[in-house]
């Protein structure tokens, strides 16, 4: 598998897996003005995530996976979910979601353009 080079404009975000609740890192890098693409996942701890300022990065536009991004570490989900509370979490596909954060439970939409931020949990 070819690693995907990032550049210098590249933060990380954060998620969490409903799945199994465990948090990770998306290593996002923009790819031009508005785009965004996810190039990398790992597992994290929060409060680390927190103390390296990964939620200091805001930012308005789309956001697609790389080819070569591998997923959520936890349950290999390639789309997110972004929860009106904040929360990013992985998204299987279903017509309905739960958010881990807030508990909302409804219907999925799909959006062209978003406003983000690195850390999200």
């Amino acid at each position: 598998m070819a690693i995907t080079p990032i550049s210098d404009n590249a933060f990380v975000m954060t998620a969490i897996c409903p799945k199994t609740k465990g948090h990770y890192g998306i290593t996002v890098d923009r790819i031009m003005k508005n785009t965004y693409k996810m190039v990398w996942a790992f597992k994290i701890n929060m409060d680390k995530a927190k103390r390296e300022g990964y939620d200091s990065k805001k930012v308005t536009g789309s956001l697609q996976p790389d080819s070569e991004y591998p997923g959520c570490p936890y349950c290999k989900a390639h789309s997110l979910i972004f929860c009106g509370c904040g929360a990013v979490f992985c998204w299987n596909g279903s017509n309905t979601v739960t958010c881990p954060k807030c508990g909302y439970h409804g219907g999925v939409g799909y959006s062209e353009s978003i406003s983000f931020q690195g850390g999200s949990m």
